[in-house]
């Protein structure tokens, strides 16, 4: 009797031991610290090791949960792979603690099939590719380049890569493309400068017409998940005759806001000068990273209503003012409110000229920069997108802040 007792109970303790490991998650802790300023939704990362188990698998193969005693459910984690064994993992913040660091827990597991809604990419070879989001569509690569130009048309030819924006129910764009329209070449979040000095030549890559073209050459990432999308190309700027000026590494993440918000992208750009020295140059008018807004709004088409901006602080003036932490525009097309935020880097080159101010909604910061033989030159800028009104001054610079100054995050060992 005692025989078979002492075989039941080990019996029994071995089969809890296999549960627990067989159901036991891998998990990391990790510590948010607090800061200075409140915010929503915010985009945070940790540079991490993958447990063990999962070091052999895609990134897009490995779910993650979020927990922490300041939520009420658990959140949807991403991995974004950075090679050689190194991942960020990245989550939105519900909001940011000004009182204490608070502690997060993250389990991994692998997904077999997921019901939750995540970021997907289709491609439409030779012109676009389009980002969705449980079932709608946020944000357009436009890479369509037509086979010939000519002098004096190339302000609506397809010359260069841009993105679109789609409104919230992902069915238009709110930003402008190649149509006929008001300075068609201003197209949705574009880069370029219009006095490019290049081998004694001065070459204009903002209204294209010395033929120039920003062409694009590969994807080298498209991935998606519960949280963001992004998408990392090469792209080449070339002269008439087909010479690079500079090769571009440009890399767009888009991440998921909460209705009536469209998304979170932050914008990098890596310009290398590969064939001699480059000079940057132009005016506020004429370069930079910028957004415009649909043709509508230039038209004054029904339903549309001419910008207005917004700056850090009251008495801004962008013609004197330089070097601001950010922009707002907000703007109204077919009978809705759309609200942008730029936000400047603080590495970005130095002094920035916004042209904040344009009737037809188009605004972003212009600097001057000039690059040596393989010099490369990195960029960044952040835009929230929204569908409702411009928020108070309070949260716009709050966002700015998380931008700038996110919180400090320590991956826990103990």
């Amino acid at each position: 009797m005692s025989r078979t007792l002492c075989t039941l109970t080990g019996l029994i303790l071995l089969l809890s031991v296999t549960r627990c490991s067989f159901f036991q998650k891998d998990t990391i802790k990790i510590k948010v610290d607090q800061t200075d300023y409140i915010t929503r939704e915010l985009p945070v990362s940790a540079d991490i090791q993958l447990p063990e188990k999962f070091r052999g698998m895609q990134a897009e193969d490995v779910g993650i949960t979020l927990k922490s005693g300041t939520v009420d459910s658990p959140l949807a984690g991403q991995l974004f792979n950075y090679g050689s064994g190194k991942y960020k993992l990245c989550w939105l913040l519900p909001e940011t603690n000004s009182d204490k660091p608070t502690k997060w827990k993250a389990e991994f597991y692998k997904k077999v099939e997921t019901t939750a809604p995540e970021f997907e990419w289709k491609d439409t070879p030779g012109k676009n590719l389009d980002l969705y989001f449980d079932g709608k569509k946020l944000f357009r690569y436009c890479y369509e380049l037509d086979d010939h130009f000519k002098k004096g048309e190339t302000l609506t030819a397809k010359n260069r890569v841009f993105y679109h924006i789609y409104d919230l129910q992902g069915k238009d764009v709110i930003t402008n493309g190649p149509e006929e329209g008001v300075w068609s070449h201003h197209r949705g979040i574009m880069i370029g400068w219009r006095d490019i000095g290049f081998n004694g030549q001065e070459l204009s890559f903002w209204g294209m017409e010395d033929l120039t073209v920003q062409k694009h050459i590969k994807f080298i990432e498209t991935s998606g998940g519960p949280v963001a999308g992004k998408v990392v190309s090469e792209i080449h700027w070339n002269d008439s005759t087909g010479v690079t000026l500079l090769k571009e590494i440009r890399t767009a993440v888009i991440y998921r806001q909460p209705s009536p918000d469209i998304m979170m992208l932050d914008f990098t750009s890596r310009l290398t000068a590969v064939n001699g020295a480059v000079k940057l140059d132009g005016n506020a008018e004429h370069g930079g990273v910028q957004f415009r807004a649909h043709n509508d709004v230039a038209e004054g088409a029904e339903g549309s209503t001419k910008p207005v901006y917004y700056f850090h602080k009251d008495g801004i003036d962008p013609y004197k003012d330089f070097d601001l932490p950010w922009a707002g525009m907000s703007y109204g097309l077919r009978n809705k409110t759309y609200s942008v935020l730029d936000i400047n880097h603080p590495e970005n080159p130095k002094p920035s000229v916004w042209s904040a101010y344009r009737d037809y909604g188009r605004f972003g910061p212009f600097f001057i920069y000039e690059m040596d033989k393989n010099e490369t030159l990195e960029i960044n800028y952040r835009f929230w997108i929204s569908e409702r009104d411009m928020p108070e001054r309070e949260v716009l610079n709050a966002k700015s802040k998380g931008y700038i100054n996110p919180p400090q995050i320590e991956v826990l060992t103990k």
